[in-house]
C-alpha cells in the first residue's frame, strides 16, 4: 500500500546538518545515544498533509510503502530560513537577561531569546537568527507502515504529540474517539497544547471520526 496524502504513517528518520554532518534529530535510540541527543525514541506516526514533517519530506514520503528507506535534503527556505544579517544586534548589558557570555542563551529587552555573539564591555552583540537558519538539512528516513486503525492511529499520533502523557484511547465504532487523562498528564504544558492540535487532525484526516471527547481526570 503506497502512501498518500491524508495518511497515517509510521516512520523512523534521522536528521544532520548537510554542511557539518551534525546530527541534530533522531527517532532511533541507539543514534541518540550515540550523539548524547536528549530526544524520545520513535519510531513516530505523523499525518501527510498536515504539515507535521519537513515539506520535502512530507512530499518523498507520498508513494512509498512499507520498508521503504530514502534520503532527502531539506534547504534552508524549506526548513529554518536563510540568515538574516539585520537579526545580530547590539544591546546594553541590563537590558538582557541570561547567559551573557559568548555562546550563552539570552533573552532581549523584546521577549526574543538570541545566542550571544560577543560581549564588550557594557555592550552585547545578539544574534536572533535560529542556530540552523542558513543550513541545509538531511534526513534519512524509512516508513515502517500506514495505520488504518482507528484506534492504532489515535495512539500513534498521541505519542508523537504528547509523548510522556499516558493516555487511553477508546473508539465506539460509531463516530466517538474518546481520550482519558489522569492526573499530573492532564495539566502537562504538552498536553494542553497537543489536545487541540490531536482532535483537528483525527476529525479532519479521519472521516470515520465525527468527535473527539478528551475526559481529564483528577482523583
Amino acid at each position: 500500500m503506497a502512501v498518500e496524502e491524508g495518511d497515517f504513517v509510521k516512520i523512523h528518520y534521522t536528521g544532520r546538518v548537510k554542511e557539518t554532518g551534525e546530527v541534530i534529530d533522531t527517532t532511533r535510540e541507539e543514534v541518540a545515544e550515540e550523539h548524547d541527543l536528549d530526544v524520545r525514541p520513535g519510531p513516530v506516526v505523523v499525518v501527510v498533509g498536515a504539515g507535521m514533517v519537513w515539506e520535502p519530506v512530507e512530499e518523498e514520503l507520498k508513494g512509498r510503502k512499507p520498508g521503504d528507506s530514502f534520503e532527502v535534503e531539506v534547504p534552508p527556505e524549506k526548513a529554518f530560513g536563510e540568515r538574516d544579517a539585520s537579526l545580530v544586534r547590539t544591546y546594553r548589558r541590563s537590558e538582557v537577561r541570561g547567559e551573557v557570555r559568548p555562546g550563552g542563551t539570552v533573552v532581549t529587552p523584546e521577549g526574543r531569546r538570541g545566542r550571544v555573539v560577543s560581549v564588550d564591555g557594557g555592550r552585547v552583540r545578539v544574534d536572533l537568527n535560529h542556530p540552523l537558519a542558513g543550513r541545509t538539512l538531511v534526513y534519512e528516513v524509512e516508513v515502517i507502515g500506514v495505520l488504518e486503525d482507528v484506534v492504532e492511529r489515535a495512539e500513534g499520533l498521541l505519542g508523537t504529540l504528547a509523548p510522556d502523557v499516558d493516555a487511553e484511547v477508546e473508539w465506539d465504532g460509531e463516530g466517538t474517539l474518546r481520550v482519558r487523562v489522569e492526573g499530573e498528564d492532564a495539566v502537562r504544558g504538552d498536553w494542553v497544547g497537543a489536545k487541540r492540535r490531536f482532535a483537528e487532525l483525527m476529525r479532519e484526516y479521519d472521516e470515520r471520526v465525527e468527535e473527539v471527547v478528551v475526559e481529564e481526570v483528577f482523583k
